[in-house]
């Protein structure tokens, strides 16, 4: 009898984590269609230096949000707005899959016997996590990033992968890793701690929250964490183009800092925070709503 009962646990905490893989999953790419369009502002604003300064001498011609949105409508038209989102979804799927259900594990193996938590082990339960998802999506997040620039010539998530991979090697997949798992650690580690301890102190350890109280917290935690790693996720960003001249990330980091200073890192911040807290609000209160729906 108590053999049977160990396998149906084993069998309920197998399913449990399937559920809250595709808990992650959809609740990551809901969020990220939602606000595509400011992801790819964002995107422009943090990659137009490099992207413009090999073809003029006037690299910046995304000055604001509004002139850059309306930029993309004149030019590219609507859909533009949601250019690369495929690969974007695509990628997000298994990136805010992972990084969920990493995080949850992780808390479940370092909480004590009473489940309760420091700070500093949910702080690595949220960096463990982040770094997980970005080693196993990081060439999808170069691809997107490729078919998000204006006039790419890539007609599909393919056709971009090959035409890397043939033009510039495979490695060409990972550039910008280094930056991207430094810069996700303290990203990950900070949204997901602040959401729990936000949420535990006002609202207390066993209380339920409402969908309105979820949309606010992850708000709050993802500017949070957002404003406070923006700078890394600028440079990840500038070593992943193709133009890239920079021989590291400290290399990349001090010719920002002497060509734009502190400004040049924040490029894109407007919008990226317009876009992180809509996109942070309904990724956490889809996974909370998807949780309770498949019955984790």
């Amino acid at each position: 009898m108590h053999e049977v009962t160990t396998e149906q646990q084993r069998r309920r905490q197998r399913s449990d984590s399937f559920r809250l893989f595709l808990s992650g999953g959809f609740s990551g790419a809901i969020a990220r269609t939602l606000t595509a369009p400011l992801e790819r502002i964002k995107l422009l604003y943090q990659v137009q230096a490099i992207a413009q300064a090999s073809t003029t001498s006037a690299p910046y011609v995304y000055n604001s949000i509004l002139q850059t949105a309306d930029k993309i409508y004149r030019e590219e038209g609507v859909r533009a707005f949601w250019r690369g989102n495929g690969t974007n979804v695509v990628r997000i799927f298994p990136y805010s899959a992972v990084q969920f259900s990493t995080n949850d594990a992780c808390k479940r193996l370092l909480a004590s016997p009473d489940g309760h938590l420091l700070v500093s082990q949910r702080l690595l339960a949220g960096a463990v996590a982040g770094m997980s998802a970005t080693l196993v999506t990081h060439p999808l997040d170069v691809i997107r990033l490729r078919m998000s620039l204006p006039h790419s010539g890539y007609t599909g998530i393919l056709n971009a992968f090959l035409t890397v991979t043939r033009t510039e090697g495979s490695k060409a997949l990972f550039k910008g890793l280094g930056p991207a798992l430094i810069g996700i650690a303290p990203f990950a580690a900070i949204n997901f701690a602040s959401y729990d301890l936000l949420k535990r102190n006002l609202f207390g350890a066993d209380a339920s929250t409402t969908a309105v109280h979820n949309l606010g917290l992850g708000a709050a935690s993802g500017l949070l964490a957002s404003s406070v790693c923006f700078p890394l996720d600028t440079v990840r960003r500038q070593m992943q183009m193709r133009a890239c001249m920079y021989r590291g990330q400290a290399d990349a980091m001090g010719c920002i800092w002497r060509s734009e200073g502190l400004r040049g890192f924040y490029r894109g911040w407007a919008a990226n925070a317009l876009k992180v807290i809509p996109q942070n609000s309904i990724r956490f209160a889809s996974y909370e709503a998807l949780k309770s729906l498949l019955n984790v």
